[in-house]
């Protein structure tokens, strides 16, 4: 959905790298699962329909539904289809959710971005489990920036004021309790993971022997932090024989596990900036003080931080967007 997506998709350089992410993954997936021929996909394509355009290029033949809650945004979406193989329908996500009956196996992406509205998140989650056919691929997005929850900044009961907060929404989620650790901002991503684990096994408790597997977790900021989590849904036995096919389990950016989310912040490198890093690789992948030192300059506020964020465009140097002019 777009509320709350306030920046433009070319000026958001860390979600375009988890999109193409998901892209790839659902490749790796794809001699095992068919899911060029057999599978539908159905997202909130906001008004640049980025998804599924990205999608198409990769499953031509892939049929495709686009959720949209604002009148005035689903006509930029109809204007801006890609091709005719998606259709955009106005409808809240509860109600798509809530009258999901697809055919077949599906590809599903809840793309929420409103922190407000994140326990009847993970409740539409937990409804769309239920709903989608064995190894149905479920995506979801959050919000995961922690002064979402409040409180008032540099008050030494800031911690706990936000703890108080997020558990009166998911209080049931950890019997034994959290401390304070869990709502601090590295750590936030992780605890709204273990969110969706319990709410994942909940809802499927009662279908003898299926479980949501996760594949890969992410978290990244073009603004505000946001979690992405992406798995398939099925029994357990089916989905082991899928975790161990060789293009998934060669995969770098594998998690099969519930906590560990892949952390995206590549820096903004101009395009002589990139030609010049590229110029070093792969050689030189495992040594970005190296590479920090050719370079000659921070991209961020300190070494350390610079160097980080090299480190994290090499890791997703194939999957960096450039955004250029051209002439059409």
């Amino acid at each position: 959905m777009s509320t709350g997506d306030h920046l433009p998709y070319q000026l958001r350089p860390n979600k375009a790298i988890e999109r193409l992410l998901f892209v790839e993954l659902l490749s790796r997936l794809d001699a095992a699962l068919g899911i060029s021929n057999t599978y539908e996909y159905f997202g909130f394509g906001g008004p640049q329909m980025e998804d599924f355009r990205l999608l198409n290029e990769y499953f031509p033949k892939m049929r495709m539904l686009s959720i949209e809650r604002e009148e005035h945004v689903l006509k930029r979406q109809r204007f801006n289809g890609p091709h005719t193989n998606v259709r955009c329908r106005l409808q809240k996500s509860a109600d798509f959710v809530s009258k999901f009956s697809a055919r077949g196996k599906s590809i599903v992406w809840l793309d929420y971005t409103i922190p407000a509205e994140r326990p009847a998140q993970v409740a539409e989650f937990q409804n769309l489990l239920r709903r989608v056919k064995e190894y149905s691929v479920v995506k979801i997005t959050l919000n995961a920036a922690v002064a979402t929850l409040g409180g008032q900044p540099g008050s030494r009961k800031l911690q706990a004021e936000r703890l108080e907060t997020f558990l009166k929404d998911f209080s049931a989620c950890f019997p034994n309790g959290l401390d304070e650790l869990a709502v601090t901002a590295n750590i936030f991503p992780a605890t709204l993971l273990q969110v969706l684990e319990f709410a994942a096994a909940e809802v499927l408790r009662d279908r003898a022997d299926w479980r949501f597997q996760p594949l890969t977790s992410a978290t990244y900021a073009d603004g505000q932090k946001m979690l992405t989590l992406t798995g398939i849904v099925g029994k357990r036995a089916n989905l082991a024989n899928i975790l161990h096919c060789h293009k998934l389990i060669t995969w770098e950016f594998l998690r099969g596990v519930w906590n560990d989310p892949i952390p995206i912040e590549v820096p903004e490198l101009t395009l002589k900036e990139k030609i010049h890093v590229n110029q070093l690789l792969p050689k030189y992948e495992d040594d970005i003080n190296f590479i920090h030192r050719k370079l000659g300059f921070f991209v961020d506020r300190d070494v350390n931080k610079s160097e980080e964020k090299l480190r994290n465009y090499v890791s997703f140097q194939k999957h960096y967007p450039h955004f250029g002019k051209i002439a059409i």
